[in-house]
């Protein structure tokens, strides 16, 4: 009997470090795969890939990614298949990663490379996307072809999905035809459109109530955008809890969240936490700094706010957000010398108009966009 035991203990040993053995190798054949190019290299594809949506050339973006890996095809397989290039040609609006990017973009510089790391030996570069009602951050995993760097995958921290599985996901949708599936993609079409053209309470409403059983891959996404836009925290707070509950185990999706939590609850402490734990994932960014002003302005206490927006600056020469925030710095201290030279700043970088600042500040600063050292920057340019 002992003798039996024992024969099984060595087996059942055996079997596990014969598997732990396998995977070791197999990540020593992709460590070596990938370490044929340098960090360098992954790191210089990824300033590419900045510099094409800053030079608003997303189109070098589109092309690098490998589109057969998204859905887990070959090239054979895509040639030999009518009915799979069919289906990809249908969703190839879905799969212009470039395009997308920079169609929400309000400065192309809001768009930055902030990490690069490797993860059982394969490649990944993080990148952040900020817009004026959210920031999100995008991890893509990279791959060789043909001695050729591409995009094989690609995470989105503000919907938690991994675009495999939602182009996978469309995919069998597309093929399969079903009237179901035809209608519920026009529901979303349609719910895109109100968002495009501001209408966040009625799309929220639109989503809110889809059954779960019908809900797309980017169901969240597009509530998570709705919600922020509601002016709302209490619907913002519960689409979050939603969110977590729906990815109870996905680590990335709940740092992100808990990041989005604390601007929410004004609580900087929490805020600190929540950055610290989130850069762990997505690497330093200075875009950091600019919240932390935010929520120091928010609790009017402006002389701590000021030095966030003056380092997000120095840091991101043409970052439009460190100059937006520091205007309303200094205007909120009384520093209308400070605030004119910051304006004149704006206008020299991003070609801002006075009509513009006047738009934005007339309701809460109209002396101040009277005034004639504030009408004498404009002048030239009249």
């Amino acid at each position: 009997m002992i003798t039996i035991i024992a024969v099984g203990i060595v087996l059942v040993a055996t079997v596990y470090f014969g598997k732990k053995y396998k995977a070791s190798q197999k990540t020593v054949e992709i460590t070596a795969f990938y370490n044929q190019l340098s960090d360098d290299d992954y790191i210089d594809f990824a300033k590419k890939l900045e510099k094409s949506i800053h030079t608003k050339n997303p189109e070098v973006f589109d092309n690098s990614v490998d589109i057969a890996s998204l859905f887990g095809f070959s090239k054979r397989e895509l040639a030999q298949s009518f009915k799979k290039r069919k289906g990809i040609e249908f969703l190839q609006p879905y799969l212009k990663i470039g395009s997308s990017i920079s169609s929400q973009l309000l400065y192309p510089n809001d768009f930055k490379y902030t990490n690069f790391y490797k993860e059982d030996g394969i490649p990944h570069i993080v990148f952040r996307l900020y817009r004026p009602d959210f920031i999100n951050f995008i991890d893509f995993t990279l791959d060789i072809k043909k001695d050729k760097i591409v995009i094989d995958n690609m995470y989105d921290f503000y919907s938690g999905i991994l675009f495999s599985e939602m182009a996978f996901d469309l995919y069998n949708k597309t093929i399969n035809l079903r009237q179901s599936n035809i209608a519920n993609m026009d529901i979303y079409q349609s719910i895109k459109n109100q968002l495009f053209l501001g209408l966040y309470e009625e799309a929220y409403n639109s989503l809110v109530a889809i059954p779960n059983a019908e809900r797309s891959p980017f169901h969240y996404q597009f509530l998570l955008i709705a919600a922020s836009n509601c002016d709302d925290d209490e619907k913002l707070i519960q689409v979050i809890s939603d969110m977590k509950a729906h990815k109870p185990n996905d680590k990335r999706l709940d740092t992100y969240l808990n990041f989005h939590e604390s601007l929410i609850h004004g609580d900087l402490d929490k805020l600190n936490t929540a950055i610290d734990n989130l850069k762990k994932y997505v690497g330093e960014d200075t875009i950091f700094d600019q919240y932390r002003g935010i929520l120091f302005n928010l609790q009017s206490e402006f002389e701590k706010a000021g030095p966030f927006f003056d380092r997000v600056i120095t840091e991101n020469p043409n970052f439009f957000g460190g100059y937006y925030y520091k205007l309303y710095n200094m205007l909120l201290r009384d520093k209308e010398n400070e605030a004119l030279s910051v304006i004149a700043e704006m206008k020299e970088r991003f070609s801002i108009s006075k009509e513009d600042f006047v738009f934005d500040l007339q309701e809460e600063y109209k002396e101040f966009t009277n005034s004639e050292a504030f009408q004498n920057i404009f002048k030239s340019a009249e």
